[in-house]
């Protein structure tokens, strides 16, 4: 019989997997091993336990996105690079495998790859906002405002399916707008 090589590449690519098709909730140690036809107790040498390998899901999510934006951000900047910033973490598709509730940040922010991930997403509205203002209480503001509100975006249009998706993307662009016009002037 060939012996099947596990890593935890393959653990993380079948977790991912069981969140996309199924749901991030069903991401647990047992329904992991389903997955790669293993015994669950074999998933503990790659996941301490349930929240652990979630929270690896969550910052492998979370590094695809980040990964992405700054694909999607090259050649911008100030403006233009923070429209489309909050606009892509707001409405674009750019993983499955995570869910579109960033209060699963907080729930998962003690492990250190979430942590990770997370300010590396953070700390571009600031990069960004410095381009436009050198004022650290705008950067400040900006930043907070800005995240607050893109995230609270794509909580709401991944979680309400397609309702008046044209007229809230319309909106978002407009208030955003709106924001970055006021922290400028």
């Amino acid at each position: 019989m060939k012996r099947r090589i596990l890593n935890d590449e393959r653990v993380l690519a079948a977790a991912a997997k069981v969140a996309v098709e199924d749901s991030f909730e069903a991401v647990t140690l047992s329904n992991v091993a389903k997955k790669l036809n293993i015994q669950p107790q074999s998933m503990y040498r790659y996941a301490k336990n349930t929240e652990d390998l979630r929270a690896k899901v969550f910052a492998q999510g979370l590094k695809e996105l980040v990964n992405q934006l700054y694909q999607v951000l090259d050649g911008l900047s100030g403006t233009a690079a923070l429209e489309q910033l909050t606009y892509t973490v707001a409405f674009d598709e750019y993983s499955d495998a995570i869910p579109h509730d960033f209060a699963a940040v907080s729930k998962y922010l003690h492990y250190a790859n979430v942590a990770t991930e997370y300010s590396r997403l953070y700390d571009m509205l600031p990069k960004y906002l410095s381009q436009i203002s050198a004022d650290p209480t705008i950067i400040r503001r900006g930043t907070a405002l800005l995240s607050d509100f893109m995230l609270g975006e794509s909580v709401n249009a991944h979680n309400n399916g397609d309702n008046n998706l044209e007229e809230r993307q319309a909106d978002f662009k407009e208030n955003v707008a709106a924001i970055l016009a006021m922290l400028v002037n």
